[in-house]
């Protein structure tokens, strides 16, 4: 009786266990278009937050994954010779692949780079 008991105490623990995360942290988010004057143009740039998982664990930054694929993003912009301030029409997505005890969980986002010139 008490081994049953400590086995189904374990398997609660394992049922009734779960995470969350901080998905994304902006200072500005918005679902249409701003009437900002000054403001330059660039190239569509795409970047990417990704974690592996080994064994269910996962290996990487689990926090502000959104806000770090648009961080890549702008990054990616500036190495290309572009200056960028934000994104703008951004598309956040998701993709997850697993093959058996190995996988890995990106973040994307894809959005036109912009720099918010000065007066």
């Amino acid at each position: 009786m008490k081994k049953s008991y400590l086995l189904g105490s374990l398997v609660a623990l394992f049922v009734f266990s779960g995470c969350s995360t901080n998905m994304a942290r902006f200072s500005m988010a918005t679902t249409s278009n701003l009437p900002v004057t000054n403001l330059k143009k660039g190239n569509i740039v795409e970047g990417k937050d990704c974690i592996t998982q080994v064994l269910w664990w996962s290996f990487g930054n689990t926090q502000n994954r959104v806000s770090g694929a648009v961080a890549n993003a702008i990054d990616r912009s500036v190495k290309k010779g572009d200056y960028a301030d934000a994104l703008i029409n951004v598309d956040i997505s998701h993709s997850y692949w697993n093959a058996l005890l190995f996988g890995r969980d990106c973040i994307t986002a894809q959005g036109q780079a912009i720099s918010v010139a000065s007066k």
